[in-house]
């Protein structure tokens, strides 16, 4: 079992977690502690492409006290990474030296999923990008738990802080939505507010959210406010300018908290230059997240003894799934109906990269080293639909090849020529989530979609995608998302 999305996991397992962390905590209390029962010790690998203190300290300290053992690196200066070493081939390696599970934080969305379906042992997200923090959302369930009497139905919680950049939230909000009567109060500038998809996907779900004016006012409805601080890593440009003023407003102080009849949250860290969290609340009996960082090792404790304690151990497996090497993006253009007429001369074999971004097809022809590799090209304009084409000899293209065109013009059209006809015609999509993992042409990741109640949406970082080009039809597009996994 992996852990990848806060989503994937029912609410009888997000129970069943809390439950087993709670017999942890209470032993704790009486000086007693779990252990794996299992005749080797075993060992957990920390994956951290991102520099971690809380989660990557609190996943050693879990596994170590449950008498297991860990190795892994945090930063990647001082590993194969920095000579351009892929995830899959990094993943790989850690199978291979007989590791039993793996914690990992990336800062590109979707990179744990593709190292969970490229491992046979179990993967743990660590936190990839702005898209989740499971294991947060898990002791952040496990801390409401016990702040609402040993139950996640009928929780009031409020947001506050960085609500559009934090993982933390994305997923706390998703995992509540998964129980009775959650209501979610939030009150920020729309800069930091919650996405607007986030809060249409909650409310599908049967949660409530609810925008107040204040803070104050969101702190007379809610037993616990979970603040989270500002993002500046994942920002660009004058939001980055605006977060003095809007930290001033939204500030955390003793006279926001009068009113609440409850905790104070936060992940941590705390920016103390900032401070998202003013000093004395820090000493207010209001303030939840120090016991909050504890919960962490306890859920964490609870989560690796439930993967490893009651699974065997997994002999490594050196070969590559076919799964891994294709993937689902190409959307079929008119089938059965292929015109030769391609505007240009007759190609007899190679083929036509149509409806690229006027002024692009130079660069595309420099991506795909057309010149370099001795193979004819052809570009033109065509001024009227503010489009162009490139017509080459060049027999087939390739998955990384497919993905530097659509990063230089988004949605072109393909067409396969042999013996003068066309015998293929396909529009490639890639996810256009700009921090995707899928994007990085050399980590050579499939793109993958999958069938969300009619939407497309990228298999690694979930992320809708909207098909943009005029180009494909309606038809086009209904075939196309009924050929898609449901997710």
């Amino acid at each position: 079992m992996d852990i990848i999305s806060i989503e994937d996991l029912s609410r009888e397992f997000i129970l069943k977690i809390c439950k087993r962390a709670s017999q942890i905590d209470e032993a704790e209390q009486r000086k007693e502690r779990y252990n794996l029962r299992t005749k080797h010790p075993r060992k957990l690998a920390t994956l951290f492409f991102e520099p971690s203190t809380r989660t990557q300290q609190s996943f050693k300290a879990a596994i170590t006290e449950l008498g297991g053992l860990h190795e892994g690196f945090s930063g990647t200066d001082t590993t194969s990474v920095s000579k351009k070493e892929s995830i899959r081939d990094t993943i790989k390696m850690f199978e291979a030296f007989h590791f039993d599970a793996i914690v990992m934080r990336h800062k590109k969305d979707g990179s744990v999923q593709w190292a969970a379906d490229v491992a046979k042992v179990p993967v743990i997200n660590g936190g990839d990008g702005e898209n989740e923090h499971p294991t947060q959302a898990l002791l952040d369930l496990y801390t409401i738990y016990k702040q609402n009497k040993g139950s996640l139905d009928n929780v009031h919680i409020g947001l506050g802080g960085d609500l559009a950049h934090g993982r933390t939230v994305h997923s706390l909000s998703l995992a509540l939505s998964k129980f009775k009567e959650t209501t979610i109060y939030w009150s920020t500038e729309y800069e930091l507010g919650m996405p607007e998809y986030l809060i249409k996907k909650l409310q599908s779900l049967g949660t409530k959210v609810i925008r107040k004016p204040s803070v104050a006012e969101v702190m007379k409805h809610v037993s616990v406010y979970y603040m989270t601080r500002p993002q500046l890593e994942r920002m660009q440009g004058l939001l980055v300018d605006k977060i003095p003023a809007l930290i001033e407003k939204y500030r955390i102080d003793m006279k926001k908290i009068e009113d609440l009849n409850g905790v104070i949250l936060h992940p941590l860290p705390v920016n103390s230059e900032l401070a998202e969290i003013e000093p004395d609340v820090f000493f207010s009996k209001k303030q939840g997240f120090y016991g909050q960082a504890e919960n962490g090792v306890f859920v964490r404790k609870a989560l690796l003894y439930t993967l490893l304690d009651e699974t065997p151990h997994t002999s490594f497996d050196p070969h590559l799934s076919e799964n891994l090497h294709t993937g689902n993006n190409r959307l079929q253009r008119n089938p059965g109906n292929h015109k030769t007429n391609m505007v240009v001369d007759t190609i007899d074999n190679g083929l036509v990269i149509d409806h690229l971004k006027k002024g692009k097809e130079l660069f595309v022809a420099d991506a795909l080293q057309l010149v370099h590799k001795g193979y004819d090209r052809v570009l033109a304009s065509i001024s009227t639909k503010k489009t162009a084409f490139l017509k080459t000899n060049l027999p087939d293209i390739s998955e990384r090849e497919i993905r530097q065109v659509c990063l230089i013009s988004p949605e072109p059209t393909i067409s396969i020529i042999r013996d003068g006809k066309v015998i293929d015609k396909y529009v490639p999509l890639v996810c256009d989530n700009p921090n995707c993992i899928t994007r990085d042409v050399f980590e050579d990741i499939p793109a993958k979609f999958y069938d969300d109640h009619g939407s497309i949406c990228c298999r690694y970082c979930k992320h809708p995608y909207t098909i943009r080009s005029h180009k494909v039809s309606r038809d086009d597009q209904e075939r196309y998302i009924k050929t898609l996994p449901e997710h």
